[in-house]
This record gives structure tokens, sequence and C-alpha cells, in this order.
């Protein structure tokens, strides 16, 4: 059973994208514009992981990582940004981040920090791009 993702970005065609290419690399995809969506998602069904977008209207992808750690603290979160300040990413990894990865997205560098995470390798420590 391949695992199940969710993939947070406010950007419509970024959200295509990531959810056509991960598909394609045979993962179960949903999609959330927003925080609330996604918080929505996660209380209606188990996910494996979750790529999420740093800078979103309503919650962004801080407050999501915050709140996925109140709820489910072993869940990995891969954040995604085109701003990647030392700030947010010294903030996601308190947080407990998988990943931070700076926009424009590698889709090869997103498939090996996903599989990373999915394989339970150390959270705060697969940082790309950043």
């Amino acid at each position: 059973m391949s695992a199940h993702l969710l993939i947070v970005e406010d950007d419509s065609e970024m959200r295509d994208l990531l959810r056509k290419v991960l598909e394609k690399e045979g993962y179960d995809v949903s999609v959330a514009a927003n925080g609330h969506e996604a918080a929505a998602s996660l209380s209606r069904r188990p996910f494996d992981l979750v790529v999420t977008d740093i800078l979103m209207p309503d919650d962004g992808g801080l407050e999501l990582l915050r709140d996925i750690r109140n709820t489910q603290p072993r869940l990995p979160v891969i954040i995604i940004t085109a701003f990647g300040d030392w700030g947010s990413y010294s903030r996601a990894l308190e947080l407990g981040a998988a990943a931070f990865i700076s926009k424009p997205l590698k889709m090869a560098e997103l498939i090996a920090a996903i599989q990373t995470a999915l394989a339970g390798s150390g959270a705060g420590e697969a940082v790309v791009g950043a």
C-alpha cells in the first residue's frame, strides 16, 4: 500500500504539479489550499506525511506544523518556501520539520526528502536547498 501524502499549497498550479509528480511516484495524494483545509483533512483521515508551503493566506505552514505537532507529534512534515530566511528555517526545525526546502523546487530533492522522512530518518536533519 502506498503512503498517503497531504500537499498544502495555496498556488493552484504548484499544488496540481506536486500532486501529479507525487502520484506518478506511486503516492496516494490529497491536496489542500491552506492550513484550514489541511486541518480539516487531517481530522478526517490519517496521513503518512505532509508537504506544506510556509506562506499561505490564513494559517501558514509554520502554524500548521505547530498544530500537527500538538495532535500528531510523529507525523513527518516537509516545509517548502520561496522565502528561505533563517528565522523561518530555525523555527521549522524547532517545531520538528522533517525537511525545509527552498523554491524553486527540484522534484528529485523533494522526492528524496519524502523518502527519507517516510523511512523515519531524523526529523530536523534533512535540509535541502537552504
